[in-house]
């Protein structure tokens, strides 16, 4: 009797923590330090499992060491290569149009490693080519739409949330960055 309550406890426990909720996936994730400022803003969506993921990823980075500012672009390996134009939506009207130039990453000599390849491009502002003047531009954009804004190509359109104080936390660690 004893074998079967501890039996039926530990299959309990298991049960439990299998059928656990899952923890929420952050929209957006800061990394802030004295040398780098990073700010990556996540657009989730479901994959063929019916699972939540992120899709398409925006790294707004900030390097102070090497004097630079750009803004990268990460999608799944499938993404089509070649050059495409976003625009930025406020209220549903476009109001700024970047370029991207989108090229596979491999991560690992494993070419069918879809866990570390991707497809990845730099953004710039439409006719330059200045990598800082589209985060500049783009930085500005988030802040005055409070980092709630949507991102459309051709084809696809994206939302993005920003989490609470991320948006702050990088606007602050930039100010720091020109203080110094």
């Amino acid at each position: 009797m004893y074998g079967r309550i501890q039996l039926f406890f530990i299959l309990f426990i298991a049960y439990s923590a299998a059928s656990a909720p899952p923890k929420p996936l952050p929209t957006s994730t800061t990394k802030l330090d004295s040398r780098s400022c990073r700010l990556d803003l996540y657009h989730l969506a479901k994959n063929q499992y019916n699972n939540i993921e992120p899709d398409f990823q925006i790294a707004l980075v900030a390097d102070n060491g090497f004097n630079r500012r750009y803004v990268a672009l990460k999608a799944d390996i499938s993404y089509p290569l070649g050059f495409e134009n976003f625009s930025y939506f406020r209220t549903g009207q476009p109001v700024e149009i970047f370029t991207a130039d989108w090229k596979k990453y491999y991560g690992n000599l494993n070419l069918s490693d879809s866990s570390r390849s991707y497809s990845i491009s730099h953004l710039v502002r439409l006719g330059s080519t200045s990598p800082r003047q589209a985060f500049d531009l783009l930085v500005r954009l988030i802040a005055e739409d409070e980092g709630r804004f949507e991102f459309r190509s051709a084809n696809k359109h994206y939302r993005f949330y920003l989490e609470e104080g991320h948006l702050d936390d990088f606007l602050d660690c930039l100010r720091n960055q020109v203080t110094k």
